[in-house]
């Protein structure tokens, strides 16, 4: 059968043959190569998307550790003046029951004057009252401690603020791009 094929392709046509093979034989090399060269593109796409992921992936952590030390450094300051704030309220007790003890002090003082002067001991306005100079002395300490505990409080938002901005800032700066 293969003798009998061989005889008739003699001539053009045996030579017509071996070219539609030679030309198939070619179509087929060729469609190989390019499905080859297609699936080597696809996968240096793929690796790419794969970088570009990964790189994505880091710049979001490195974005949430940002945010979680500036978080972190925020309560920080807020319990710092937390803490400051308790401090005042305390030093403004213990000043205040200071300021009721003096108060009390010159009551017994203006009771014992008063005694006094119905006594004949001595008389009123001749010798000076230290405790009621003393007394306005801590009025006046205690009008300016109260003053300055406010601007105190002022002060520690302003700071906060001024951290906060800072470490935003900051963060803008550091950030990879």
């Amino acid at each position: 059968m293969i003798a009998a094929a061989i005889k008739t392709l003699a001539g053009w046509k045996g030579y017509a043959a071996v070219a539609v093979v030679g030309a198939a034989l070619v179509a087929g090399v060729v469609l190989e190569r390019h499905r080859y060269g297609a699936s080597q593109y696809r996968a240096g796409g793929d690796a790419r998307q794969a970088e570009i992921e990964k790189r994505q992936a880091a710049i979001e952590r490195a974005w949430q550790e940002e945010r979680d030390r500036a978080d972190a450094e925020h309560r920080g300051a807020v319990l710092a003046r937390q803490r400051t704030e308790a401090r005042l309220a305390h030093a403004e007790r213990d000043r205040d029951a200071a300021f009721a003890r003096v108060g009390g002090l010159r009551k017994q003082l203006d009771a014992r004057n008063a005694e006094a002067s119905d006594a004949g001991g001595r008389p009123d306005g001749a010798s000076p009252d230290w405790i009621g100079l003393f007394g306005e002395c801590l009025g006046r300490a205690e009008s300016l401690g109260r003053r300055l505990g406010e601007v105190g409080k002022d002060a520690a938002g302003w700071a906060d603020q001024v951290n906060g901005l800072q470490g935003y800032i900051r963060s803008l700066q550091t950030a990879p791009r």
